[in-house]
């Protein structure tokens, strides 16, 4: 069996996992953790995910590229390859579905926050920093529906990372994105530059 055959099949099995995860336990932080688990031990076996198999083309990608690995018909339990180049930033943000990420190549940072003003204002969004954590191979974050975090990849070799979310990100049309130095806010668009396999 190849290794794109492989990881298909690897892939399938760990979203039926999460799917019934998902079902007996609803959208909990003890689920997530659980989904965790499960996407742990895919990503543990570096091999089904080569780096050479996802490039990211300065000209088009920019800093970084989103492959997705698996899709339901319906758009739900959306897993991606997340690859990002050294200088990768993304700023405060939610996800308004729940979100798993596991590391497999490279060091991504994450920065917690908490949401501290009252949210009666439109357009002023003031967060604080609650804990960081960088993702590598072997560890992983889990993240609600509307906790906010940013990433930055530092170092000098590209990032892979398993995204795993409750609904596709050409779906997630609310998300919110926060200018910490501003105190402010903006929707920002459903990400449309997705890459298939």
């Amino acid at each position: 069996m190849g290794i794109q055959a492989e990881r298909a099949v690897r892939i399938g099995t760990t979203i039926d996992a999460i799917r019934r995860i998902e079902q007996g336990k609803g959208v909990s932080p003890d689920a997530l953790l659980d989904i965790k688990t499960e996407l742990l031990a895919l990503a543990a076996d570096r091999a089904l995910f080569p780096l050479e198999e996802f490039p990211v083309d300065p000209k088009t990608d920019g800093n970084g590229a989103i492959y997705r690995l698996s899709e339901d018909d319906d758009h739900r339990f959306a897993l991606y390859a997340s690859i990002g180049v050294p200088g990768k930033g993304v700023a405060p943000h939610n996800h308004t579905t729940w979100a798993v990420i596991v590391g497999v190549h490279g060091d991504e940072h994450n920065i917690f926050y908490r949401r501290t003003d009252d949210g009666t204002e439109t357009g002023t969004g003031v967060v604080e920093v609650t804990r960081e954590e960088t993702v590598r191979h072997g560890n992983g974050v889990t993240l609600m529906p509307e906790d906010i975090h940013a990433i930055h990849v530092d170092g000098d070799r590209p990032t892979l990372h398993l995204h795993m979310y409750g609904l596709a990100l050409e779906q997630l049309h609310e998300r919110v994105m926060y200018d910490r130095l501003a105190g402010t806010y903006q929707v920002f668009p459903a990400s449309q530059n997705i890459k298939p396999m």
